[in-house]
């Protein structure tokens, strides 16, 4: 007998169930994991960079994409990031990491270049007191990060006569004596860098001198976001400056994310979209510096023990070659809803085996009666209690038969009933035909007066 339809309409609603599962899961898997990143302001480098990046991420239907939130400056992005209302963001290590946030890539070093007009003598920063100099503050940490310098080069604001001027300024203020040099945070390779480097000098015969700044060894003790950086000799090709290479200071800035906090599944999936990010910076800088010259400066950030600043987990498995693809992830969490499945179907199986263990049985009722036909039919003397229990196994019959209807059950799983009904019937057809027997309580018993003579012991 084959599947009832209600039977064959239950397979298959079930497994479209479990393919729709399976689709929509699958689906809800795929779709690329979203990171708030702050970065400003909104016009700046790194904004645009980032967005940049963005395209370049969905271009190549990345795992990961970028939603930008656009700040102020670096430290604005500083404070969202330390209140978690942001994935990641751009910030420059001078301004204290937030607790719980580490690297994902360094953007750039910014380095300190003073520039000091053509007509004064000068090598070093040091060299500078009593001369006027001009700070272009393009963001809320260049002042106190340079006040800071000046104090380990044991110099004040004062001694430099600092004030805080424009770009644009720049060029009028040396043309007229006020200032005689400025100094800016930035990468030689950046435009406005190069405006205010070209606006001290009156021109390329009379260029301006970058000034040295050095430290020594003795900087990473007295500031861990600092670190000794160079000028390289003609960073500044249309003034030809400087004429060989320059000692500095520098700072870092870069791309921060906070740790994943809640759930192992999250931190792994998080992580892995963290580990995309750096490897699609790194691998793909070259793309990225067609459009963005300072693009080309991306590196990964330092994974060394003694690194001064922890890297991040999703960025430390990419420079580790630990990182785990998108497929591999998946399919692990596929054989973990197998494995998880399989456990959950056998405790729904014994559950519902200790649940039917109180539960009416038709089957073994019917086989109980048909035993008590079979017992009555094979102790009865009497033929006539044959039409009885001929009486009950007709109601027996027809209760077998509203069962199997109900159950549509197959030739082979009434087998069982169908012997126990057929060896009941027959001793019914038995006890009908046989002659009538006494019942072994009044059977004649052997008489000693009636023995034969001669039979009797002597």
């Amino acid at each position: 007998m084959g599947l009832s339809v209600s039977r064959l309409l239950l397979i298959v609603a079930a497994t479209l169930a479990l393919i729709t599962v399976g689709i929509v899961g699958y689906l809800e898997w795929s779709r690329p994991i979203h990171l708030r990143v702050a970065a400003g302001p909104k016009d700046g480098i790194d904004a645009k960079l980032l967005a940049s990046f963005n395209r370049l991420l969905d271009l190549n239907r990345a795992g990961v994409r970028l939603d930008l939130v656009a700040t102020a400056n670096v430290r604005e992005s500083d404070r969202l990031l330390d209140k978690r209302e942001v994935d990641m963001a751009v910030v420059r290590l001078d301004d204290p990491l937030p607790t719980g946030a580490a690297l994902v890539a360094l953007l750039r070093t910014e380095l300190v270049i003073a520039i000091a007009a053509p007509r004064h003598k000068l090598e070093s920063l040091s060299d500078a007191r009593g001369k006027r100099f001009g700070l272009v503050s393009r963001s809320p940490l260049d002042e106190p990060s340079f006040v800071r310098l000046l104090d380990m080069l044991a110099l004040t604001p004062a001694d430099l006569h600092l004030s805080i001027v424009k770009a644009e300024d720049v060029a009028r203020l040396i043309a007229s004596g006020q200032l005689d040099g400025v100094v800016v945070i930035g990468v030689p390779a950046d435009p406005e860098v190069r405006a205010v480097v070209a606006a001290v000098g009156d021109k390329r015969k009379n260029p301006p001198t970058i000034l040295s700044i050095e430290l020594g060894e003795g900087l990473k003790q007295r500031t861990p976001a600092a670190s000794s950086e160079t000028i390289e000799k003609h960073a500044f090709p249309r003034q030809s400056i400087p004429d060989d290479d320059v000692d500095t200071v520098g700072v870092p800035t870069v791309l921060a994310a906070n740790r994943a906090i809640d759930g192992p599944l999250r931190v792994r999936l998080y992580n892995n979209a963290i580990m995309e990010v750096t490897r699609g910076l790194v691998e793909r800088r070259s793309e990225l510096a067609r459009e963005l010259p300072l693009a080309s400066q991306i590196a990964p950030p330092d994974s060394e023990k003694d690194a001064r600043f922890p890297v991040h987990p999703g960025a430390a498995a990419y420079l580790e070659d630990t990182d785990t693809s998108w497929v591999t992830l998946f399919s692990d969490q596929v054989w973990n809803v197998v494995l998880v499945g399989g456990l959950a179907s056998s405790l729904f199986a014994a559950a519902g085996s200790f649940l039917r263990k109180g539960r009416d049985d038709p089957e073994g009722e019917i086989l109980e009666r048909l035993k008590a036909i079979t017992k009555r039919a094979s102790a009865a003397t009497d033929p006539e209690e044959a039409d009885v229990l001929s009486r009950e196994l007709g109601v027996l019959a027809m209760d077998i038969a509203t069962l199997g209807h109900e159950r549509r059950c197959s030739y082979e799983e009434f087998a069982p009933l169908q012997l126990a009904y057929e060896s009941a019937r027959d001793l019914v057809a038995s006890l009908r035909t046989s002659p009538p027997r006494l019942p072994s309580t009044l059977a004649p018993t052997p008489d000693i007066a009636s023995a034969p003579i001669g039979s009797s012991r002597r």
